[in-house]
């Protein structure tokens, strides 16, 4: 999906660029958390306006209106990234730990909380390795 944001600052190789989500955004109950870029307009600043820090490829110059493309598969492929496979960990981890604390006759409820905790932190630590392989947002056209 490509959307429109204006460049605010220019700082060594990279853009700061401005942003707005409209209306489509208006009604997502994680709007307040949300950082994918959603629908973008270009008004005067307020609370709704978020930030981007891009590479500036395109050598974009402040206040310059570009059009930044974000790959459609970015927000899934991050949202079970960061947030379904430290869960899924978690769960199993937790149910191992669990059946070993049993079988040797410890506390499972302990081990199972700890095993959970220590499988989803390693996975989430695991995953921020493999942030390099995401297709990140890119500036693809100055508007004239």
């Amino acid at each position: 999906m490509k959307k429109v944001g204006i460049v605010i600052a220019v700082e060594g190789g990279e853009v700061l660029i401005r942003a707005q989500r409209d209306s489509s955004c208006g009604s997502c109950a994680g709007k307040s958390a949300c950082g994918t870029l959603g629908s973008w307009n270009i008004k005067e600043k307020n609370k709704d306006d978020f930030d981007i820090r891009l590479p500036n490829a395109l050598q974009a110059k402040e206040g310059d209106i570009v059009t930044v493309e974000v790959p459609d598969q970015l927000i899934l492929t991050a949202s079970m990234m960061f947030y379904g496979y430290p869960v899924l960990a978690f769960l199993i981890v937790g149910a191992f730990a669990f059946q070993f604390a049993e079988n040797v006759g410890l506390s499972g409820d302990l081990f199972s909380a700890v095993g959970g905790l220590l499988g989803a932190g390693a996975t989430w630590l695991w995953l921020m390795k493999r942030v390099d392989g995401f297709e990140m947002p890119k500036m693809v056209e100055i508007q004239k």
